[in-house]
């Protein structure tokens, strides 16, 4: 049994993004065996056998403002909670967005393999686990959790607060991909199916929260809804007063949900269509250049009506009498205070049916671009990736050199820089040893250097990722 907020504090502060399933520094490396998740037209120079369970690890965390450099602050020698006294309210709000986010992807390649066929056609078959988790946190909560109650007796601060939300999904994914030229040549196209046997999912929606909070109660009108789904079935929990305090998974273990996903791809070099130009320069570059676009995680996951749960508040008004507030550093009792007073004011019950319900992946579209500054040795290309999540876009833009030498096939890497909020944000560097024969190892990090404080600790990062893994080489070198 868990708290539901505990739960979703979980949630938002460590995830379970995160959305792409290779590192943006991996695009543009010919012998990458992961880049096809990002365009599944794109393929290596070699078939392969993956490492079982070592093929490829993926994690990634992003956020726009819930980084420790704005929840933490450094007062009279010592580093501090935002929730500390001597941390001013306007301090600390003024760090924060209007809406900040959280996303975090975790992906984990059981198993994998790629060939080419006769026909110069490249197939792809992975079975891997992914979970992902996206949460959404206004200003205003910050507020209420900063400010408090009314030190004044005759005072009452109104807050109203929108739009808290917190997903989390974790499935299995087994996918078949292809690709194969046309155009003699000039184009590559590629798709890959995939099967997605859904094991658990959680989506927690507070609309509204409008609350009167004076020195000794609160008067709340709240909006929200709770849907889970686990293995077993999940049922809702309440203590003895009958305040709802969290949710309880059922006995077993299977399949929670179900789903298909979609990506689709296509990569087209410009060097047929330069032979028809007279302009002796605009042949040189439009020799020299590819343009790619696709759209990955196009589909759905349906979980079960017998494995899941749906609760909602009861439409009224709730008086909240909270205890004493004392803040210290330490955030612990605090929040139990908070998540007690937010349970009781919200108080789920239990809508009516327990029917199914679907969720939508979080697609995104990446639009790649690549000039050959030294013909089959080394290129410059601008990746821009745009994710559709939840009711928002998250987009992102990545400039990188790659090192692809024609001489040296064992040997390719990536100096990346991202562009994110509207600011640079961190270098980038991706490195494959592939040998034809033995094994092939590569690691990868679109933020590999992160942005640190005067302490030296990445508290003013707002992205993170890392990713490897290992294959054995299969077949002839393209």
């Amino acid at each position: 049994m868990k708290k539901l907020f505990v739960l979703s504090i979980v949630l938002l502060i460590a995830g379970s993004p995160l959305m792409a399933q290779s590192t943006y520094s991996e695009y543009f490396i010919t012998t990458s065996q992961t880049r096809s998740s990002l365009n599944p037209a794109f393929r290596p120079k070699q078939g392969y056998i993956g490492v079982p369970f070592l093929s490829n690890i993926f994690i990634d965390a992003k956020t726009n403002s819930l980084n420790l450099d704005h929840l933490t602050f450094l007062k009279e020698g010592s580093v501090v909670s935002f929730l500390h006294p001597s941390v001013g309210t306007d301090e600390f709000l003024s760090g924060m967005d209007e809406n900040n986010y959280l996303s975090v992807d975790a992906n984990y390649r059981i198993a994998s393999v790629g060939f080419y066929d006769k026909k110069e056609g490249f197939w792809t078959i992975d079975l891997g686990v992914r979970a992902i988790s996206d949460a959404n946190i206004p200003k205003s909560l910050f507020d209420i959790a900063k400010r408090g109650f009314s030190a004044d007796e005759n005072d009452v601060l109104e807050y109203r607060i929108n739009d808290v939300k917190a997903n989390a999904s974790a499935y299995l994914e087994l996918g078949g991909g292809y690709s194969r030229p046309l155009l003699e040549n000039s184009l590559l196209v590629g798709a890959k199916a995939k099967v997605l046997l859904g094991l658990a999912n959680l989506n927690l929606n507070l609309e509204q929260f409008n609350a009167s909070v004076g020195h000794d109660k609160w008067v709340v009108r709240s909006k929200a809804t709770l849907d889970a789904s686990l293995p077993g079935g999940v049922t809702p929990t309440y203590d003895e007063d009958g305040i709802f305090d969290g949710i309880e998974n059922g006995d077993g273990f299977g399949l929670s949900g179900f789903g298909l996903g979609l990506d689709l791809g296509a990569v087209y070099h410009f060097k047929n269509l330069s032979e028809s130009i007279s302009n002796e320069s605009m042949q040189t570059v439009l020799g020299r250049l590819q343009a790619s676009l696709a759209f990955t995680d196009i589909g759905f996951i349906s979980w079960k009506g017998g494995n899941s749960m749906k609760l909602s508040t009861p439409d009224h008004e709730i008086v909240v009498a909270p205890g004493d507030r004392i803040i210290s550093g330490a955030m612990d009792d605090y929040f139990d205070d908070i998540i007690n007073d937010f349970e009781e004011a919200i108080n789920f019950k239990e809508a009516a049916g327990k029917g199914g319900k679907s969720t939508a992946l979080y697609t995104t579209m990446n639009v790649g671009l690549e000039y050959e500054a030294w013909v089959n040795n080394l290129s410059v290309g601008l990746l821009s990736s745009t994710k559709f999540v939840n009711s928002r876009t998250m987009a992102e833009f990545t400039l990188s050199g790659n090192y692809n030498p024609e001489k040296v096939k064992w040997l390719a890497a990536t100096l990346s820089y991202s562009f994110m909020h509207n600011k640079f944000n961190s270098i980038g560097l991706a490195l494959h040893l592939t040998p034809s024969k033995g094994i092939n190892f590569f690691i990868a990090s679109d933020y590999w250097i992160p942005k640190t404080n005067k302490e030296f600790l990445p508290a003013t990062t707002n992205a993170m990722n890392i990713q490897f893994g290992l294959s054995i080489p299969m077949g002839d070198v393209r």
